[in-house]
């Protein structure tokens, strides 16, 4: 078996792999396959979006080993997501490659040619949680992450029915006091 890795997807996906330069994000993307080893044991391959100075200068990729990892950039006009598709289209058992991304457009193409396919959160969270420490968080970032407005929310409606509780609380006792003083009153005027 063999993860084919859509590297800047991944590395977008989390702000664990965040870093001033595009390759300290590599680096961090590579360090974290090295120390949680997702893919189990499994081979890895990433590819990167172009390496070259001119886009124009090549139309392929270059391959290249960092860290013991095999890597490879597009060149040209090629981009990461037509690497990743060729090399399942070239591939003699396409069905011993899982692809690691969270392109639809790349899902799409490499459908019909027998390569699995794993969202980049399958990746980092279900196949890493053995490895990780309890302690480790790894933040997400999602465009409709409402969490801390639910948070904030659930807060304040806890605090308000608390609230409300106790007010509920008081005029309870403050209406059963009223009653008794009026049952005393009453029964005073009776006599």
């Amino acid at each position: 078996m063999e993860f084919l890795i859509d590297g800047y997807n991944v590395i977008k996906f989390s702000e664990m792999f965040s870093a001033r330069t595009l390759e300290l994000q590599r680096d961090k993307l590579i360090d974290f396959i090295l120390k949680y080893n997702p893919q189990g044991n499994n081979k890895v391959t990433i590819v990167f979006d172009c390496k070259s100075s001119n886009p124009y200068e090549a139309d392929g990729y270059t391959t290249t080993t960092i860290k013991g990892i095999k890597t490879i950039f597009s060149e040209g006009q090629k981009s990461a997501d037509d690497v990743i598709v060729e090399y399942v289209e070239k591939s003699q058992k396409p069905y011993n490659i899982t692809v690691v991304t969270n392109d639809k457009g790349i899902f799409r193409r490499i459908g019909g040619k027998g390569a699995k396919k794993m969202t980049v959160a399958e990746f980092i969270y279900n196949r890493a949680k053995e490895q990780t420490k309890p302690n480790n968080v790894i933040i997400m970032k999602q465009k409709d992450d409402f969490s801390e407005i639910s948070r904030e929310l659930s807060d304040l409606w806890l605090k308000e029915e608390k609230q409300s509780k106790k007010e509920n609380k008081k005029q309870k006792r403050s209406a059963d006091t009223e009653f008794d003083i009026t049952a005393e009153l009453s029964d005073l005027w009776l006599k």
